[in-house]
């Protein structure tokens, strides 16, 4: 609870207070963990990830950890955003990727990998389970 000095200078505060302009409030997006198609629930699965922001280390468990859940899902190809880099050089997440793709982890659970965007994001096509 505010004292009384508090709850007056919080009074005080909220005159000069003005709303910012041109702001919309959006409500946060959920996406529902089961859809039912033909009566029949289907994971929703995002077939897209960005490694923008994380680490190198971060980047390389992140990514393996999403391959594993879409090769066990049968996924047919997903798409990974690692950017370009800078005009000067090039990003360190793009770098390694060239890298991680010859690990025989990576080698079973891919079969093509193509660079789209200039090179800003990697479509790979994934083994099929049988």
């Amino acid at each position: 609870m505010l004292s009384s000095d508090e709850l007056s200078l919080w009074e005080n505060i909220k005159k000069t207070l003005k709303p910012l302009l041109n702001r919309q409030v959006r409500e946060p997006v959920s996406f529902p963990k089961r859809l039912r198609v033909n009566g029949v629930p289907e994971r929703v699965l995002m077939t897209t990830l960005d490694l923008h922001g994380l680490t190198v280390q971060e980047a390389y468990q992140t990514l393996r950890r999403f391959l594993m859940i879409h090769c066990r899902e049968n996924t047919k190809n997903v798409t990974i955003i690692t950017g370009k880099g800078s005009k000067e050089k090039e990003g360190l997440i793009h770098r390694e990727i060239k890298n991680w793709l010859d690990t025989p982890f990576f080698q079973e659970k891919i079969i093509a990998a193509k660079w789209l965007n200039g090179g800003g994001a990697l479509e790979l096509h994934l083994r099929r389970r049988k």
